[in-house]
Formats: structure tokens, C-alpha cells, sequence
């Protein structure tokens, strides 16, 4: 157990866990499907500003399942969300090949994501027996939103969400490891970080703003293989978002914090 949160329920916030999930699948979904239509100069960008929503989102539901004392979970549940969404992610655009629809394939990358989710949840709270009443719903919105922020940044990278474009760029180029690891990082490091008695949503959530667009200003890096103009719009637009993101979250631990006074160490003492 840790300090993460009250057992009795799930966290309050000022933000609606609602608003935060509309976020989350609409805005990286339009962000995702505007590359195939805004081409491969300014489309990439907002691939990447939608995998942006999502991590936002995917932080909350952490916060949300953590405040039932998961804080020492929060890495375990992380790495097995992102887990499934890669599977999910590449299990969409997949089908969507196969069937010739491309343009399925984040819609079908999302579901997917949603029905590992289900299952797994069962199984944690079924089986293994977790008393965590939100654990469905959460487990299934950290999936979804790991699966978007993976196809996200994928799309991002190769200019596309085309299976074989993916692959390519994602891929064979072993940038797929990198998405995995940062994009867990991305979205279960906030929480973590501003867990404790104190914890509040806006904090946490300027905090999961900033992991994101960090994770933006490298997959801008990662997107110079792709060559164009494409790789120096993702990278400058991520990096003015986490200096702005960052500092408004280090403006919010400033004014939450404690007042403190050094002191000095033990007083000095007359012979």
C-alpha cells in the first residue's frame, strides 16, 4: 500500500473523469485520421497532439484506480496497459489491411484495446480477487489510452497510420521499443510523482501535460528518418508545450508546498 490515495473511493477532482476521457478518444482519434487528410507536413503534428490527449487522459485514470492505496501498483498497471495497447494498436491497423479498409484502423486499434482491457480487469478482479470497484473502467481507459498514444506517436513518426508505413518507420527502425517505454513513463510517471496526502487532480494533471509534450519533442527527433519539414514542426511544438506545461506544474508544487525556513543545524553552544 502507499500514500496514494484514500481506500474508501476514487479520488475527487476538479475535472470531470468524463471531460478528461472525451479528451482522450476524441481528440486523438481526429488527431490520428486529420494526417490522412492534412498531409505529410502539418498532419504528422497533430498525430502527435492526439497522442498528447490521450497520455493526459490515460493519467487521470491511474490517479483514479491508484487512489484505492495502488500508488506502489501504479508502475505494474502502466506497463501492462501499455502493453496491451501496442498489441491493440498494430492488431487494428492489422485488420484494417486485411480488409482493405485503412481507414479503420484507429477505430479498430481502440476496441481492440477495450476488449483486452475487459478481460484482463475480469481476470484481476475475478480470479486474483483486486476489491477495486472501478477497476474495469479504469483498466479499460488506461488501455485505450495507451493504445492511441502508441498509434499516435506511430503515426507521428511515419506519416501515416498505414500498416506497412508503421512498420517501416516504427518498426524495423526498433522505435517501437522507445514509444513503449516512454509512453508508459509518460502516463504513469504524474501520479507518482505527485502522489502523497496532498495530491491534487490540476497538479497532476499539468504534470501529465508536461510528460507528454517531452515525449512529443523526441518522437519530433525520431521523425527527422521520415525526412520533410514534418520531424522540426513536432519537435518545436512539443518542446514550447512542455516549457509552458512544466512550468505552470512547477508554479502549482510552489504554491501548494509548505512555507520552510533553513535554520541552519544544531544551535551554537557558549563554553
Amino acid at each position: 500500500m502507499s500514500a496514494g490515495g484514500s481506500a474508501d473511493g476514487a479520488a475527487a477532482g476538479a475535472v470531470d473523469s468524463m471531460q478528461l476521457l472525451v479528451l482522450g478518444v476524441i481528440g486523438g482519434l481526429v488527431g490520428i485520421y486529420l494526417t490522412g487528410f492534412l498531409g505529410s507536413t502539418i498532419g504528422p503534428l497533430f498525430a502527435a497532439l492526439g497522442a498528447v490527449c490521450a497520455i493526459v487522459w490515460g493519467s487521470d485514470a491511474i490517479r483514479r484506480v491508484a487512489s484505492y492505496g495502488l500508488g506502489t501498483g501504479v508502475p505494474s498497471i502502466g506497463y501492462m496497459s501499455l502493453s496491451v495497447g501496442i498489441i491493440a494498436a498494430f492488431a487494428g491497423i492489422s485488420l484494417a489491411t486485411i480488409l482493405k479498409m485503412p481507414m479503420v484502423g484507429p477505430i479498430a486499434a481502440l476496441i481492440a484495446a477495450i476488449i483486452i482491457g475487459v478481460v484482463i480487469a475480469l481476470v484481476a478482479t475475478k480470479i486474483v480477487g483486486m476489491k477495486i470497484p472501478i477497476m474495469l473502467q479504469c483498466t479499460v481507459e488506461i488501455a485505450g489510452a495507451a493504445a492511441l498514444s502508441i498509434l499516435g506517436f506511430s503515426t507521428a513518426i511515419a506519416g501515416s497510420f498505414d500498416m506497412t508505413a508503421i512498420y517501416e518507420s516504427v518498426v524495423a527502425t526498433g522505435f517501437i521499443a522507445v514509444l513503449f517505454i516512454m509512453c508508459t513513463m509518460a502516463i504513469q510517471h504524474p501520479f507518482n510523482a505527485c502522489l502523497g496526502p496532498n495530491e491534487d487532480q490540476l497538479r497532476t494533471l499539468k504534470c501529465a501535460a508536461s510528460t507528454a509534450f517531452l515525449s512529443m519533442t523526441l518522437v519530433g527527433l525520431m521523425a527527422v528518418t521520415a525526412g520533410g519539414l514534418a520531424w522540426f514542426i513536432i519537435f518545436i511544438v512539443g518542446l514550447i508545450g512542455w516549457i509552458v506545461s512544466f512550468k505552470a506544474f512547477v508554479d502549482a508544487s510552489m504554491n501548494d508546498a509548505a512555507s520552510t525556513k533553513w535554520a541552519g543545524l544544531w544551535p551554537k553552544v557558549e563554553n
